[in-house]
């Protein structure tokens, strides 16, 4: 089965149909989820990221921040992805063939990979070695930026 005819598929189920034929104000209530979904995600990463270069609650063991900070991350992420999958479904043609689309799929791939690998490996270490702990950081903080960048450029492509 081609990439066309699964899409087509997808255009064709009844959820489709219905997300499609909704009134404007749920699509604009998705964008708005989705939207909050990634501002908690970069809000938690941002802050463990600060308290892992020592500029913030530096009385706190890194774990403990991070315990707090990745519960709320792994929930915008959560958020992000549900809506945004509704909003796939409702017109799957039109993201797939958006090369930005493209582009914040394979950036989404490689935060998450980065964001379960590399800097939890950092946040959950008393003491992560320093270049180990900005790698992480900047890593993690530049591919989710990006991830929303590409995310943004999906309505002006």
């Amino acid at each position: 089965m081609s990439i066309d005819a699964l899409l087509t598929q997808i255009e064709g189920t009844g959820a489709s149909h219905w997300i499609a034929k909704a009134n404007h104000l749920f699509m604009a209530g998705l964008q708005v989820v989705h939207v909050i979904g990634f501002i908690l995600l970069l809000a938690s990463l941002l802050l463990i990221s600060l308290r892992l270069l020592g500029l913030v609650f530096t009385s706190q063991a890194i774990p403990q921040v991070a315990r707090g900070t990745t519960r709320l991350l792994w929930l915008g992420l959560a958020l992000a992805v549900i809506s945004g999958a509704i909003m796939f479904i409702g017109a799957p043609k039109h993201y797939f063939y958006n090369p930005a689309f493209g582009t914040k799929m394979l950036l989404l791939a490689v935060s998450v990979i980065v964001q379960a690998t590399l800097f939890a490996r950092v946040a959950l270490s008393e003491e992560p070695h320093p270049v180990l702990a900005r790698v992480g950081v900047g890593l993690a903080l530049a591919f989710w930026f990006a991830v929303s960048l590409a995310g943004r450029a999906i309505g002006f492509v």
